[in-house]
């Protein structure tokens, strides 16, 4: 572990004062989403949708794939039917029960080797060419390069680790990160920058690093409390500055080689994503926020209520003066905004203010 620390530990050691205000901006929206954010099980549901078929969407075309969102969300409207043939649909459909998996049980999947995997075993299920070496390190010397529009290596962008030294790069990552975490040595998301740009420069499997580094970082921000990355795409973000991405990538790891490496231009890149998907979430807080305030009309329902047990709708419209179509809208509005609940059924139907 030593060693490790030395290796990594002077990436991330000395943040200069521009990382640290991001850092703190960051921290600030998380603690309010945490807080402000009171969504419907119905809305929560809508926002898992959208997320899961905008991140495959736009994790997969980073790598080259040509699919729109509007596919990828007929591919998952067809999970258990469609048979998938082309690379595109294999590779989206693997995305999208990943990144499901990964969202509904991220509280019990550690940051671990077998983990690492196992997901990228599940990531690539579906793609054939893939069959032999899904879920096993890399046993042949691979390397990151830029494609042309045909898919052909145009440039070679950086050299990668090679296949025998991977197992043991691997190990010396995940210790170092797990250590890094669980004794909050630094500030998370400069651990997890660290990860993600390392995790790439060893690339340890054969294929599927980049999506593979993508659903990752969904883990290790949702573990770390970014509770905002599961319900805003960072992938999207991703897409949107994929030119920067690239940018930022190669610049830190063409240093690695030096006698000073650094990785400043990936987290500068890697931070002001996140921020950004925090500052998304900031906005569904708000969005919250506005539908939370009452109309006079359900104000005055709820008014009623709370000086009584309970009431029927009769009860309110007699009361308060309302025509009944405004009352039963207000008394559903109000129990799904968690204010009322509803007891009995039919012609019973009671109503009482929480």
């Amino acid at each position: 572990m030593e060693d490790n620390s030395r290796k990594f530990d002077y990436r991330i050691n000395s943040p200069d004062p521009h990382i640290v205000a991001i850092l703190a901006a960051i921290d600030e929206i998380k603690g309010v989403f945490r807080v402000g954010l009171r969504m419907t099980p119905q809305a929560i549901t809508s926002l898992r949708k959208s997320l899961l078929v905008t991140s495959a969407g736009a994790s997969t075309r980073i790598e080259g794939s040509k699919l729109s969102d509007e596919e990828v969300k007929k591919i998952m409207q067809g999970l258990k039917t469609q048979k998938l043939k082309d690379r595109d649909s294999q590779e989206v459909q693997g995305y999208l029960e990943t990144l499901k998996n990964v969202l509904d049980n991220y509280k019990e999947l550690p940051l671990r080797e077998s983990v690492i995997k196992s997901l990228h075993k599940e990531l690539l299920k579906y793609s054939t060419k893939d069959d032999l070496h899904r879920g096993e390190y890399k046993h042949k010397e691979n390397m990151v390069g830029v494609l042309d529009d045909k898919g052909n290596v145009k440039e070679i962008m950086f050299e990668t680790t090679r296949a025998y030294l991977t197992p043991k790069e691997m190990t010396e990552l995940v210790e170092w990160t797990q250590e890094a975490l669980e004794k909050e040595r630094f500030h998370p998301l400069l651990i997890i920058a660290n990860f993600i740009i390392e995790f790439l420069k060893i690339h340890p499997f054969e294929d599927g690093n980049g999506r593979l580094s993508r659903v990752l970082t969904n883990i290790l921000l949702l573990r770390s409390g970014y509770s905002f990355a599961e319900y805003i795409s960072h992938e999207k973000i991703i897409e949107e500055r994929k030119d920067q991405y690239y940018l930022a990538l190669r610049s830190s790891q063409i240093t690695f080689k030096e006698k000073q490496p650094t990785i400043a231009p990936w987290l500068n890149f890697f931070l002001s994503a996140v921020k950004e998907q925090a500052m998304q979430g900031m906005v569904l807080v708000e969005q919250e926020t506005h539908e939370d305030v009452m109309s006079p009309k359900q104000n005055a329902v709820l008014e009623y209520l709370s000086k009584v047990q309970e009431a029927a709708p009769s009860e309110i419209v007699k009361a308060t003066g309302i025509m009944m179509p405004s009352v039963r809208k207000s008394l559903d509005r109000l129990i799904e905004m968690g204010k009322v609940k509803r007891i009995g059924r039919g012609r019973a139907t009671r109503y009482v203010k929480l």
